[in-house]
């Protein structure tokens, strides 16, 4: 299997500078029509300065040429985050924490390992959080072990901490299989 790229994703940046541009030509329409109609005053100017800048400010927002970089590698052997120069082996994970830490907005996953734990900040990705985890458990698979997301004592409730674990994911005996309703 190739490996999988997770990149930046700029769409929030280039909806921003379409808000910005939007904004900026509603207030460089003043600017112009004083400017054609000749009793446009020197201290007038300051005050409609900021339309073009707005205006210049989302072009330069939603038209930039920057490329999305790239962000994280999955491949069948190892997760390489880029930003952060890290290689962590898929037979060294232990957990994969899926969570909003205390005082944030966003998501972040923490692959916990037998000599450090290793965060990951998912915003502005291509993919989610439990699309990535997918990606790995997939991997995780072809080498003989499975993620199973673990519950707490309350009902059962999922608590986003997935467990990495040996063996084949599914049920394959016969006696283990239940069907329910009398089917056999």
């Amino acid at each position: 299997m190739h490996e999988t790229v997770i990149k930046e994703d700029l769409r929030p940046r280039r909806l921003g500078g379409g808000v910005l541009m939007m904004m900026g030509v509603l207030l460089s329409l003043p600017l112009a029509l004083l400017g054609f109609s000749g009793v446009m005053r020197f201290d007038a100017l300051f005050i409609l300065l900021p339309g073009p800048f707005l205006l210049c400010l989302g072009l330069w927002a939603a038209f930039g040429r920057r490329t999305p970089q790239i962000r994280l590698r999955i491949s069948d052997e190892a997760v390489v985050i880029v930003r952060q120069d890290k290689t962590l082996p898929l037979d060294a994970i232990k957990q994969i924490r899926h969570h909003m830490p205390m005082l944030s907005k966003h998501y972040r996953l923490t692959f916990h390992m037998a000599e450090e734990d290793v965060p990951l900040d998912i915003i502005h990705l291509t993919h989610s959080g439990r699309d990535i985890i997918n990606l790995i458990g997939v991997r995780l698979e072809k080498r003989g072990k499975y993620l199973v997301e673990g519950r707490s004592a309350v009902r059962g409730a999922l608590t986003g901490v997935w467990e990495v674990k040996s063996g084949t994911p599914f049920v394959t005996e016969p006696e283990r299989v239940n069907l329910g309703h009398g089917r056999e």
